[in-house]
């Protein structure tokens, strides 16, 4: 069933996306606590006024915060993640603190089992070596498959996030819904790898041309 939805899907983005750039827009480049913060707060919020104004803000007044160990030392220095939230972040909302530290935790762990010189070159090893079920090893309420696919994404995986805009896409090539069905939305995200195989194309630049063309953003810069 992968292989026959890779093949309509890549069909189909031959016409839709004859051609695909690489995403250029600044958060591709930024630390790897920028790139944390970007991630969590961009669940189910609007990228281009809400979140993509705070990371740049957070990135300014805190120039020496890159690491993810030096993010949660950041937290732990507040009241609490809300406070620290709320105050850094200009942002009153309790799931997205405790997804924050739990993200954080769970990288800072993980990233131990890889080799690496930098933070960025380990996270680097971790995004392609995880697969999209891991995201349960995490256990960080609200932080669900399209939140820990962005995650990979940002760290350099080749790979794509089911989030609503991906999977309307997926659904309108499939002809049979997709979203809500955790194991569905899971196939789909095979299906459109294995597409930007056939493709010979990035699979983070096919999502991206997606998600520009359902949101009406652009997100490349």
């Amino acid at each position: 069933m992968i292989e026959a939805d890779a093949h309509m899907l890549a069909e189909r983005m031959k016409t839709d996306f004859p051609s695909v750039r690489e995403p250029t827009d600044p958060i591709w480049r930024a630390s790897p606590a920028a790139k944390v913060i970007d991630c969590v707060l961009s669940l189910r919020k609007p990228y281009k006024s809400v979140v993509e104004p705070r990371v740049k803000a957070f990135v300014a007044r805190h120039p020496d915060v890159t690491a993810c160990a030096a993010l949660q030392q950041l937290i732990m220095s507040y009241p609490s993640p809300v406070e620290f939230h709320a105050q850094e972040l200009s942002m009153k909302s309790s799931g997205k603190a405790s997804a924050l530290v739990g993200v954080l935790d769970y990288l800072v762990d993980i990233q131990r089992r890889f080799d690496g010189h930098t933070e960025d070159e380990r996270l680097s090893a971790w995004a392609r070596w995880a697969r999209p079920g891991d995201y349960l090893m995490l256990d960080v309420n609200g932080f669900k498959l399209a939140g820990f696919q962005y995650l990979r994404m940002l760290f350099g995986a080749e790979t794509t996030k089911p989030d609503v805009h991906i999977l309307r896409y997926v659904e309108s090539v499939l002809g049979r819904p997709v979203a809500g069905h955790p194991s569905k939305e899971v196939q789909a995200v095979y299906a459109i790898e294995r597409a930007g195989e056939l493709l010979g194309q990035s699979v983070r630049s096919i999502d991206v041309a997606i998600w520009e063309r359902g949101s009406g953003q652009q997100v490349s810069s």
